[in-house]
């Protein structure tokens, strides 16, 4: 049923936005955010705009969809500075799990906006936000996480909670556009507008003087990649919200807290505190 289908597509974007947060933790040591940002949209209309001249699709002209798609692109690139912000401080297994609240704060639009909620869905959320609150805290055992001081755990936790109300937000303007458009041409679209805010951004910067680093070798492999996953999610995303599915999906996604730790832990060798992995799983719970 739609539910069903609106948490596995919801799932499939939290493993690709997932993994590609792990990536950009690894990337943003490496580049300036701005910069990082206008390659991984460049990338991204590159791609959408090949498929569209394929397929002769292109988004047809409607004043809303278009209208939000131009704010969800704005707060999109906001949303990526505080994520990537709090990515390149760190530990990961801090920073997704906050970012992943934005759940909650979307849920709960598209319940005032009319979408079906019920007792289940709620449930849900409560164990997924519990979950994300208890990742949060420091470890028990310093020695596990030796790197981080309760301090610098709040201040990224905090940068990660900015980040998932502005994303509550832009994932709420792009649902918008996706129920009128569908979900390829509401995904250029918010690429688009994310485009040109990004380009005013970096020009802003070149402006004012300011010296930004840009991608080379394996890096510029590496934010290739970052790119391909984070448009796959918002595609599996949008595919996902279809119809009533908009609340499944948005439960579904915000498993990209335990991808990203998992990742990370795997890839990046970054230490996770045992305690973390028992909410991981109590944020699994929540999803099934």
């Amino acid at each position: 049923d739609t539910f069903m289908s609106g948490i596995i597509w919801g799932l499939l974007a939290a493993v690709f936005i997932g993994t590609s947060d792990a990536v950009a933790r690894s990337t943003t040591q490496k580049v300036s955010i701005s910069i990082l940002i206008l390659a991984v949209m460049s990338l991204s209309i590159l791609g959408l705009s090949l498929l569209f001249l394929l397929t002769d699709d292109w988004p047809r002209w409607h004043a809303y969809a278009w209208a939000v798609s131009a704010a969800s692109g704005a707060l999109n690139i906001v949303a990526l500075i505080f994520l990537y912000k709090a990515l390149e401080r760190g530990p990961v297994a801090v920073v997704s799990p906050a970012a992943s609240s934005f759940v909650v704060m979307l849920v709960a639009m598209n319940a005032f906006a009319g979408q079906p909620f019920s007792l289940a869905q709620g449930l849900a959320i409560v164990l997924v936000f519990v979950g994300v609150i208890m990742l949060s805290r420091p470890a028990k055992n310093r020695d596990s996480e030796p790197d981080h001081d309760a301090a610098w755990l709040r201040t990224t936790a905090l940068l990660g909670l900015a980040a998932a109300f502005i994303v509550s937000l832009r994932m709420f303007f792009a649902q918008e556009a996706s129920a009128e458009l569908g979900p390829m041409p509401a995904l250029y679209l918010n690429r688009m507008f994310a485009l040109i805010s990004v380009l005013v951004l970096v020009a802003w910067q070149l402006q004012k003087g300011q010296k930004l680093k840009m991608p080379k070798g394996k890096v510029a492999a590496l934010v290739l990649a970052q790119a391909t996953l984070e448009v796959a999610a918002l595609w599996a995303f949008l595919t996902g919200s279809q119809g009533d599915g908009r609340i499944a999906a948005s439960i579904g996604f915000a498993a990209f807290a335990a991808i990203t730790t998992i990742t990370a832990w795997l890839w990046l060798g970054e230490k996770v505190a045992p305690q973390r992995w028992i909410w991981i799983a109590v944020i699994g719970l929540g999803i099934m």
